[in-house]
């Protein structure tokens, strides 16, 4: 078991004498890193939390925001790793099935999914293997449930050939009136609905709490899901909580039934009496153990009273989902298990729901000094072939391989689509006609490798521009923390860094974290392979108009476009350096919090005001690369005069392609160019008027020399079809 010696004493202390086998388990899953955050609860203490439309933040299976006055938009992350490293298809699939349920425990409709993956290269033949059956395994799900996947990330690099990284996030949205907060209390009753309980998955949450091995037995720990019986829980319990028939939703995920009855009695105090036989399961030959940690998906823990449980049943049965009345919940603090009349567990509730926090040795690794000094950065000989390079690059180049397979238009929500918006736009048609929010998820491991503390803050940065560029305000963001071994001092730096990162940023942009996910230990010890450490980052906007939503595509010849904010030489870990040069260290760019508000700020005015025409930020690539973008999207050149650029100690190169933080480019219409120009005086931004959108080629000027001239339709190619090439081969 990955349980301590201290922590079998305590677990000794605790009973007062030693634990039957079925406690063992239990103690087993909850103790789990995956499910009790031991590791880590210490430090995610320094997240700012609480925001004025924060409704429900960390702690619950899913946080809630409030928008427009009357509804809640539920949205959460979550990683499914180790499952992914052994069997992509089934570990990525149940990883969307997962958090599907956790918008569901809040009575919330899931509305979209967003995929945030980081894999291996894809000219490898085990990553490209790995790769394929993430990616499908995520569209089946998704696309069988109905729940479109309108927006995430693809990262590449060959740390994770063997070992990808899979995070998924849901949204769903619920009129205020309907949001489930109740107060489970004694005399409630518990009910289990949807799949049967089976032995995939068992101890699925220790599996993902230890380095992954080169072991069989593995792939016993991944769950397999069935998508029919999802999309039937989404109706039910979406319907039973519209009929007022339940007080409390709880997914069964890591943990399964142990870590959702310890979790609910521990929070209000509570103690349960579970009856296992009273189940259904799969096999009638599973033992207790095994029933109480199996992690076998589709399955909700309701809790009703007395008097709701016949307007439930009537929901269910209308559904064909199978239910099971398997206990209550009492006000003895403690859980006790039967199984076939013979009690095989009494733990005390608190106890179990919550294990010592645990404080690992720090230590800041040896290759961080080296990886994040300042470089003395080579030279660019040939700027055309930096940018084709760049603009085919896996993390640049068009991602549509991966969301040409996924339904993104499922539901008619989805006004701005993937490819054509730094974040996807949604109708809120609860709400009405025009109301609409944005969604976004971003992640840098190159960053995070070299420099996690601004890795981790530069994700938050660039979720907040994202959101930004299509139009929304920020609300709310929720984190996942990607790490390794916790118990490596080196290692375990890393996190708590990541940590100090977001929590810095998100405090300095005024944006709480309402909730998140840890995963550590993730490295591939059959391969001694230690992956990239990622901080991932999804936010939600609010949008009052979606008819003022910003895309990135070039709309009309003649128009000027702008750069928005001050470009510093920050090359170190960007895309031209490992692209290039192979180079893959130097100084992160610096993260500037005050210059992402004021920038935002801007943006959104000029959007507001109806001057913008297209939006980008800039990232990876820098200018070259967001300019290009938006030229292919929108078959459209540009004449650009790059002395136009507001700039501090930049060589050509730096004006080109630094990857400074808090930028964009805009697109401005050009009768309104003196307003735009205007409107940044006021507020005192710096912006530069790059030049005009043309109908021929890019060309890059710079003191009237010619620097870069590119055919829009050869850069198309590229861009378009690199990915899709490296991949179908």
């Amino acid at each position: 078991m990955p349980l301590s010696i201290d922590e079998i004493s305590a677990i000794r202390e605790i009973l007062g004498r030693e634990p039957t086998k079925v406690e063992a388990y239990m103690f087993e899953a909850q103790w789990s890193e995956h499910c009790s955050y031991k590791s880590s609860k210490h430090y995610l203490r320094l997240l700012p939390t609480k925001g004025k439309d924060v409704i429900i933040g960390p702690g619950r299976d899913a946080p809630a925001v409030k928008v427009f006055n009357n509804y809640a938009v539920v949205f959460k992350i979550e990683s499914h790793n180790h499952p992914s490293a052994v069997d992509p298809y089934n570990g990525a699939s149940t990883g969307v099935g997962g958090i599907v349920r956790d918008i569901l425990t809040l009575g919330a409709k899931p509305i979209a999914l967003l995929d945030l993956l980081f894999l291996g290269e894809p000219n490898d033949s085990y990553a490209n293997w790995l790769i394929r059956g993430v990616v499908k395994g995520i569209s089946d799900y998704g696309n069988r449930i109905g729940v479109p996947v309108v927006a995430g990330m693809t990262w590449f690099d060959k740390s994770y050939n063997t070992y990808p990284l899979v995070n998924v996030a849901c949204v769903g949205v619920v009129e205020l009136s309907k949001l489930l907060n109740n107060t489970p209390k004694a005399g409630d009753l518990i009910v289990i609905v949807g799949n049967s309980t089976g032995r995939d998955g068992v101890l699925g949450s220790s599996f993902a709490s230890k380095p992954l091995e080169d072991d069989s037995n593995n792939i016993a720990a991944v769950q397999v899901g069935n998508p029919l019986i999802e999309k039937l829980l989404i109706d039910a319990l979406n319907d039973a909580v519209s009929k007022g028939c339940v007080k409390y939703i709880k997914d069964l995920g890591g943990g399964g039934l142990t870590t959702a009855v310890s979790e609910i009695t521990a929070e209000y105090e509570l103690g349960a009496v579970v009856e296992l036989n009273s189940l259904h399961v799969r096999e009638d030959d599973m033992r207790p153990e095994e029933i109480i940690v199996s992690e076998s998906q589709e399955r909700m823990l309701i809790v009703t009273s007395k008097e709701q449980l016949q307007g439930l049943i009537s929901v269910l049965e209308m559904y064909d989902l199978q239910y099971s009345v398997i206990g209550y919940l009492d006000s003895s603090k403690v859980i006790r298990i039967y199984y076939r009349g013979e009690l095989v567990a009494e733990v005390p509730s608190s106890e179990l729901a919550r294990p010592q926090i645990k404080l690992w040795d720090v230590e800041v690794p040896e290759e961080h000094s080296s990886l994040s000094k300042e470089l003395s950065v080579p030279k660019v000989t040939n700027f055309k072939d930096a940018l084709l390079k760049l603009i085919s690059s896996p993390n640049v180049a068009s991602k549509e391989w991966v969301y040409s397979q996924y339904d993104y238009e499922v539901g008619v929500r989805t006004v701005v689509k993937p490819g054509y918006g730094d974040a996807a736009v949604l109708r809120l048609i609860e709400v009405d006609t025009y109301s609409g929010i944005a969604v976004k998820g971003d992640g840098n491991p190159r960053y995070t490798s070299i420099d996690p503390f601004r890795g981790a803050a530069n994700a938050v940065g660039e979720c907040f521009r994202n959101l930004v560029s299509v139009g929304s305000t920020p609300i709310a963001i929720v984190d996942e923390l990607n790490a390794g071994n916790p118990e490596k001092p080196e290692k375990y730096w890393y996190f708590t860094q990541m940590v100090k990162g977001v929590s810095w940023m998100a405090q300095e942009l005024n944006i709480p974290v309402v909730g998140g996910k840890v995963s550590f230990y993730n490295e591939d010890l059959s391969n001694a392979t230690e992956v990239k450490p990622v901080t991932t980052i999804v936010g939600v906007g609010v949008i009052n108009d979606i008819r003022k939503s910003q895309t990135l595509n070039l709309k009309h010849v003649g128009n000027y476009v702008l750069v928005v904010g001050v470009t510093y030489p920050e090359l170190g870990g960007g895309e031209l350096l490992y692209r290039y040069f192979s180079i893959e260290a130097g100084e992160v760019p610096l993260p500037r919090p005050s210059t992402e508000l004021l920038n935002g700020s801007y943006v959104r005015r000029l959007i507001d005001f109806g001057y913008a025409a297209s939006v980008h930020d800039v990232s990876l690539g820098g200018i070259a690369v967001a300019l290009t973008e938006m030229c292919i999207k929108g078959r459209k050149g540009v004449y650009v005069d790059l002395k136009n650029v507001p700039e501090r100690g930049c060589e050509l190169q730096d004006l080109l392609f630094s990857e400074t933080q808090g930028r964009y480019v805009v697109e401005v219409r050009r009768e309104v160019l003196n307003k735009a120009l205007e409107v940044a005086h006021d507020l005192g931004v710096h912006v530069g008027v790059l030049g005009v959108v043309s109908s021929g080629d890019i060309l890059f000027r710079y003191s009237n020399v010619d620097v870069l001239e590119a055919d829009v339709d050869e850069l198309h190619e590229a861009y378009e079809n690199a990915l899709s090439k490296s991949i179908e081969g």
